[in-house]
């Protein structure tokens, strides 16, 4: 898609994950039975795995920071994802 809009891409993209079986699933080469069930997205996603245009890299899951965006989460949570985000804490009315 970003060569489509014309931007260059230099190195390989990172895809955080938390799955350790999936992260491996995708670096061996070799389909194996218990893969073949699996749709074709994540066979285009090994091809650009094996070919090195993306990297996918272990994030334990309480590191997971788009989880702010897609889960119910404690205060305390939100806040720690927030900080990692970038993002800031608004004032208290």
């Amino acid at each position: 898609m970003m060569k489509d809009l014309g931007i260059q891409i230099t190195k390989s993209i990172s895809i955080m994950c938390d799955n350790t079986n999936a992260i491996n699933i995708f670096k061996n080469l070799i389909m194996h039975s218990r893969t073949k069930h699996i749709a074709i997205r994540y066979h285009f996603l090994k091809e650009k795995v094996a070919k090195g245009e993306v990297e996918l890299e272990f994030v334990p899951t309480s590191e997971q920071v788009v989880d702010i965006f897609v889960k119910p989460l404690s205060k305390e949570v939100v806040e720690y994802l927030q900080k990692k985000l970038g993002g800031v804490t608004l004032p208290k009315h």
